[in-house]
């Protein structure tokens, strides 16, 4: 279910980048929205302006992550496609050919679905240390607190250009939040989320004839966790996603665990 790539709209933007071609469907921009409220509360930005920073940094993260599964796909000679939507984004293999180098057509081999996997979330975790060395080359001196399982930067505005501009400020430290959380969310071993299809490989390698079943045990009995977390703690949008993909996980388990083949990402 997460992993199926909405249907086209008249409304969806299309464009080329890297080779690779990408759709974004118009319902990608309501998560952004209903992200930007935390963030306007601390900064001192207009509201509309606030949301479109949060919609850019949203948008720019998410493709950032998909391009590094789609740049991964390629090194093994398989294009792709991206299609960013609701829950997120996909890099979807076959790119209209699903062709390998040499003309043939066959499913990526476990090692390779590991470093697939493991691409997006690499990409979007070096865009955030992108951000982080902008924010130490203004501020001089970086520390880092964690917040929960994210290591996020603490310094001191005082004197330096994001002390007269909150909206530079907003987009910069947006940056490193979204890419930093998305990214280490991302690698969680729940199934569909890239943590949940290294996990998944892991266990086939170690187990061909039940490791999907052990990995989507682990995926279910992780998601029922976080969501309890979060429901803990009264964040009710993660608590209902996380909900959804230990129902999601429970229902595969009981339809009997299996399949291959080339998956969106």
């Amino acid at each position: 279910m997460f992993l199926s790539a909405p249907g086209k709209t008249p409304y969806d933007m299309n464009f080329t980048i890297l080779g690779f071609p990408c759709r974004v469907h118009p319902a990608f921009f309501i998560l952004p929205v209903l992200f930007s409220q935390s963030f306007l509360q601390s900064f001192d930005v207009n509201a509309g302006a606030g949301v479109l920073i949060v919609a850019a940094v949203f948008f720019i993260g998410v493709l950032v992550h998909e391009l590094g599964h789609t740049l991964a796909f390629r090194h093994f000679g398989i294009e792709s496609s991206v299609v960013l939507y609701w829950m997120g984004g996909l890099a979807i293999p076959g790119g209209g050919t699903g062709s390998w180098k040499g003309g043939r057509t066959r499913s990526l081999k476990p090692n390779e679905q590991i470093i697939v996997s493991l691409a997006g979330p690499v990409a979007g975790l070096l865009l955030a240390a992108f951000f982080v060395a902008i924010l130490f080359a203004i501020t001089g001196e970086l520390s880092v607190r964690w917040f929960g399982p994210f290591p996020l930067p603490q310094y001191d505005t005082t004197g330096t250009i994001l002390a007269d501009s909150s909206s530079l400020h907003m987009f910069i430290f947006v940056n490193i939040v979204i890419n930093v959380v998305l990214n280490i969310f991302n690698l969680l071993p729940v199934f569909p989320l890239d943590g949940g299809q290294i996990a998944r490989q892991l266990f086939v390698k170690a187990d061909p004839w039940a490791g999907v079943r052990k990995s989507v045990i682990l995926s279910m009995c992780v998601a029922v966790f976080v969501a309890l977390y979060s429901m803990k703690q009264g964040d009710t949008f993660l608590a209902i996603f996380f909900g959804f993909m230990a129902w999601s996980n429970y229902q595969s388990l009981t339809m009997g665990a299996g399949g291959g083949g080339r998956r969106p990402w």
